[in-house]
């Protein structure tokens, strides 16, 4: 049984929301860490409700909407939610007001939207879904863990539609504590919020989620590449039959050093990278994913995200790649229907 995506949305530091094509006009972003560009929140969510939201809960409530809206769906039969941080921003608020009010006479509003949770249950909220409803907390797995079972429902026909996304927000607070415990190496902090709806039946898909899987560790690069050509081999394919990797390089020299090696297996492959224009964070494969089915429903790479280009026919099978410190290897394979 086939895995589709209908529909997809992003919110990224790059103007990616409802466009028909992607990263063609780039924008170029100063500061500490990449904020992204918002789209007007009115459109997708009640003025009244708004004041009292923080942005990530608008950002995941507007691009999930607007995906749903793309699919022509309302309410699916599961929401999944993958998210690295959280409500940060709320974390953050709560936090201090423990610190300024002595542990007294708390507000407990900010404490209620910090949970991680707070993403999905608020989309199964305003949309009045009762349904499935999970959110996945696994660092730089969490959007490809939320995939994986999102898949699983749909091959077990448990579902037939899957509103499916990774968010995640970025504040100054956070932003100096992951610098300061040396987990911010690449220069490119950001944040986004990208959500896709998957069905088990084809319609008027063109893109199909062929596979994806995790690889927590490796022993070395040549376990890797052993791992990752028995994951190509379940749908019967070698490293030459894909036409373009989608790869999470960074910039960062010690962290490419894992994604170079593996680039280098696709010799005969477009390579093709994307946190430089739109940043890391936790569930930044997600974009990469959202970058790929663009790629397949357009047949076309824009030069913002050319690593290396070969000569090839037509693009059928993208292949995203992703890692975080040379372990939490994640593979997702999107095909052409």
């Amino acid at each position: 049984m086939g895995i589709y995506i209908k529909s997809s949305e992003s919110i990224s530091s790059q103007d990616t929301f409802d466009k028909k094509e992607v990263l063609i006009d780039i924008i170029n972003h100063d500061g500490d860490y990449q904020q992204c560009i918002l789209p007007d929140f009115k459109q997708y969510i009640d003025a009244k409700l708004l004041r009292r939201m923080s942005k990530i809960l608008k950002m995941g409530v507007s691009s999930a909407k607007s995906c749903l809206g793309k699919a022509g769906l309302e309410v699916p039969d599961a929401i999944l939610v993958g998210t690295g941080l959280g409500c940060i921003n709320d974390t953050a608020k709560f936090l201090n007001l423990i610190i300024d009010n002595d542990e007294q006479l708390l507000n407990p509003t900010p404490f209620i939207q910090s949970t991680h949770n707070t993403i999905s249950g608020q989309i199964a909220l305003l949309i009045k879904c009762k349904k499935y409803n999970l959110t996945f907390t696994q660092k730089t797995i969490s959007f490809e863990t939320a995939l994986l079972d999102a898949s699983m429902l749909l091959k077990d026909n448990v579902a037939t539609n899957a509103l499916v996304g990774g968010v995640d927000e970025m504040n100054n607070l956070a932003f100096e504590l992951i610098k300061a415990s040396g987990c911010e190496s690449s220069g490119h902090s950001s944040e986004g919020s990208t959500f896709f709806v998957l069905s088990n039946e084809k319609g008027a898909s063109t893109v199909e989620l062929t596979d994806v899987t995790i690889i927590n560790r490796v022993r070395d690069l040549v376990d890797l590449q052993n791992q990752l050509s028995q994951f190509l081999s379940r749908s019967n394919l070698k490293f030459d039959d894909v036409d373009v990797v989608v790869s999470g390089m960074t910039g960062d020299a010690k962290g490419d050093g894992s994604y170079k090696e593996v680039n280098g297996w696709f010799s005969k492959s477009n390579i093709t990278k994307y946190k430089h224009l739109v940043g890391d964070y936790y569930t930044a494969s997600a974009f990469g994913i959202f970058l790929a089915n663009d790629l397949l429903a357009n047949n076309r790479i824009p030069e913002s995200v050319v690593a290396t280009k070969v000569s090839r026919p037509s693009i059928k099978r993208v292949l995203v790649f992703n890692h975080s410190m040379d372990k939490d290897f994640s593979f997702v394979l999107l095909s052409k229907c």
